[in-house]
């Protein structure tokens, strides 16, 4: 396995665990020049009226 398919590797397995924990709020992936570069993740907390 080569150092890039590592990364892209890892990259993928924290966007997995960031969905998966995920309940409520948004998983931005930025992407420059065909790379992930960053994710960012806003999380909702939901209260019951």
């Amino acid at each position: 396995m080569s150092v890039k398919e590592k990364a892209d590797n890892e990259k993928l397995k924290v966007i997995e665990e960031l969905l998966n924990n995920l309940r409520f709020g948004e998983l931005q992936i930025t992407v420059h020049e065909g790379k992930i570069v960053q994710i960012n993740r806003i999380e909702k907390k939901r209260f019951p009226a």
